[in-house]
């Protein structure tokens, strides 16, 4: 793992949102982990959960370890904010925001997501 990906992972859920939420707003993209039948979707405390980092590599380093077959998938910003929160909110998904190797991360309802990237 990259020291900067460690750096990253280190920080706190409520830290590594915040930072997420910046790269979105400046990079224009993010990740999530898909395969051949679609995007990696994980219960969480009986909610439809999609993990979503934001750099490939971070993505990749984490479906390392528990996800083998999935690899990064970008999503642009536009993307993102005007089909698949929206999409995401009427089929009742939740995002999971850069969870950190210990699968630890803040889970929102996506319109949440939404609202704070258009802040």
């Amino acid at each position: 793992m990259s020291s900067l990906n460690t750096e990253f992972f280190r920080q706190t859920s409520q830290v590594r949102f915040e930072l997420f939420v910046n790269h979105i707003k400046r990079e224009q993209a993010c990740f999530v982990l898909a395969d051949p039948e679609g995007c990696l979707i994980l219960e969480v405390a009986q909610e439809q959960v999609l993990p979503i980092w934001p750099t490939a590599e971070m993505a990749n380093e984490w479906a390392s370890k528990e996800h083998e077959g999935f690899s990064a998938m970008e999503i642009s910003a536009a993307d993102l904010t005007e089909k698949w929160l929206p999409g995401m909110t009427n089929d009742g998904f939740s995002v999971g925001v850069a969870p950190n190797m210990a699968g630890e991360g803040i889970v929102l309802q996506a319109a949440e997501l939404l609202n704070d990237l258009q802040r």
